[in-house]
């Protein structure tokens, strides 16, 4: 429980939404001598047998109907919490929320009343199973299809929220529960729409700049109290998706307010990097959903579903801690750095309040202005033009062109340009005081590839999945970086001092008749130096190049210790 506002979480939670606190072990089960409510009958109909479990607006009970002798969870809202208008308002729209849906998939919502001191309460339908957060903590194996429609289920019922206005918010292992309906073992019921974000509602209750959700879960545009839309649950669902099939989060702290800066600065490490690829039936859905500009994830559920149905999975995956148990892959990391904020190592930064969250990200932010304006970037408004934003950065378009194949009577393609070794970033010495010291940043190089979700891969090490982005080479030489995905033509990137900031790079579909076998190892070349710019003169000094608008990437958390 939350030592601050006595809201009560499950074990697994360890701050509290709310208030950012590190929650205490819960006290001993209540009994009839400290919850009277155990044992009453509500409104002549219900029957408290016991309590299933709390939260911070409320307690939910097992009851029975006394008439027909059906089994019910009662939803109770806290007595402390009644005396708040906009707490009661939330509890309602809850209810309202999941019982207007109307999808198999989300818990359904049958009665609403109040008890007779005013307390506010709504009826539920009774599910046994267990929640998602228990599968993934038991682990185990299960048909990678069957794991693919756990994910798929989700997506369905927040689709139909979507489709009236509805984001939830608040998508957690925790609002996931997993039930036996007839021959499937894993039907899912989405539950807590208690600060769902309604279309149309009353604006008090969705606000810019405040701060809601769990912070392991959170979106970059949600952690920073901006304006969220179906694409925050997208994040969610992806973030879900790689503790599923890791047995890890891809972001982790010892407080809420690092947790939610990694959310907005670093990019996850890839799946593959934590278990074998042969555990992973959609890495390049996983990180789609996880990118960190919502333009760049999936544009609804639908466009997710899709996909997901689209993947030939039907291999045991490990779920969970089964996962997380498996011996890990070779490092793969790769010889690119990437630039860092350090933290000094005096002076602290407890865990506030979530309006403190957003302060604080904005006061590293306002430090590094001085490098890029990315506070201008975070806080741009939602409904900015990202083209407008990307004006001055020079791109270009890749169309690429197949190589000969090896083999032949030609002979063997010409070797690749030997990849030069990239300097780790530098360090610089720790600050003599509390003041925060900022590592020199290297510019950048974007890469993307249409369609996105393509491996980049630079001597058989894998970097990371497009959109991407690395430093830039430091000499002359080019690095070559091999590009695939799925379905399409293999393609290859040489990048060096001289690249342009984004690169694009748009990928053929692969011939039917090539579909279902091994890639050749003849490979294309798309160039990304347009040709009408000469390289500059070796002996000629050249001023540092332009940096684009930063990218919530570009640096990483800058409390982490």
């Amino acid at each position: 429980m939350c030592p601050a506002c006595a809201s009560r979480f499950s074990q697994e939670v360890r701050f509290c939404p709310t208030d950012g606190q590190p929650t205490q072990p819960l006290p001993e089960e209540p009994t009839t001598a400290t919850d009277p409510l155990l044992g009453t009958v509500v409104d002549g109909r219900y029957r408290v047998d016991r309590v299933l479990g709390e939260g911070g607006m409320g307690v939910v009970y097992a009851a029975m109907h006394v008439t027909l002798g059906k089994r019910v969870a009662l939803k109770v809202l806290r007595g402390e919490m009644a005396r708040d208008d906009e707490v009661v308002q939330r509890f309602v729209q809850e209810a309202q929320a999941s019982s207007s849906i109307g999808h198999a998939n989300i818990i359904d919502i049958t009665d609403f009343g109040r008890l007779p001191d005013g307390t506010s309460y709504f009826v539920m339908e009774y599910l046994e199973g267990q929640s998602l957060t228990q599968l993934i903590e038991q682990g185990g194996s299960m048909n990678g299809d069957e794991a693919l429609g756990i994910i798929e289920q989700v997506a369905s019922a927040l689709s139909a929220a979507h489709g009236r206005g509805i984001v939830h918010r608040d998508l957690k292992p925790d609002n996931i529960f997993l039930i036996r309906r007839g021959q499937q073992n894993h039907f899912v019921k989405v539950l807590d729409f208690g600060i769902a974000k309604v279309g149309g509602a009353n604006s008090k209750l969705t606000k810019t700049g405040m701060v809601f959700g769990t912070p392991h879960y959170m979106s970059p545009e949600q952690a920073a109290g901006q304006t969220i839309d179906a694409r925050t649950d997208i994040y969610a669902l992806g973030i879900i998706m790689y503790e599923m099939f890791t047995g890890t989060l891809p972001f982790d702290g010892d407080t809420f307010m690092g947790i939610l800066s990694k959310h907005m600065f670093e990019a996850p490490v890839p799946p593959r990097e934590r278990v074998a690829a042969a555990q992973l039936p959609a890495e390049p859905i996983i990180l789609r959903c996880l990118a960190k500009r919502p333009e760049e994830r999936y544009p609804s559920m639908d466009a997710l579903i899709g996909d997901l149905r689209a993947v030939d999975s039907i291999a045991p995956v490990s779920i969970g801690r089964s996962a997380s148990q498996a011996p890990p892959p070779r490092n793969v990391a790769g010889k690119l750095a990437t630039p860092s904020l350090r933290r000094p190592t005096s002076g602290s930064h407890g865990g506030g309040r979530g309006k403190w969250v957003v302060l604080g990200v904005v006061m590293v932010l306002l430090l590094l202005g001085g490098i890029g304006g990315a506070a201008m970037a975070l806080m741009q408004p939602r409904g900015a033009d990202p083209q407008t934003a990307n004006a001055d950065v020079p791109r270009v378009v890749s169309e690429v062109t197949p190589l000969p194949a090896q083999g032949g009577a030609s002979g063997s393609p010409a070797a690749q340009p030997a990849a030069p070794e990239l300097p780790a970033a530098g360090t610089v010495p720790g600050p003599p005081s509390d003041e925060v010291v900022i590592e020199a940043p290297r510019a950048l190089i974007r890469i993307t590839t249409d369609p996105p979700g393509a491996m980049v891969e630079h001597d058989g090490a894998l970097i990371g999945n497009t959109p991407l982005e690395l430093p830039r080479p430091t000499d002359d030489a080019s690095t070559a970086l091999n590009v695939t995905l799925d379905g399409y033509e293999p393609a290859r990137v040489a990048i060096s001092a001289h690249s342009p900031e984004s690169i694009e790079v748009r990928l053929q579909e692969e011939s039917r008749s090539r579909r279902g076998h091994s890639r050749p190892d003849g490979t294309r070349v798309a160039s990304d130096t347009p040709p009408s710019v000469p390289p500059p003169a070796a002996n000629t000094p050249q001023p540092p190049p332009t940096m684009a608008q930063p990218r919530v990437t570009d640096v990483v958390d800058p409390w982490a210790h």
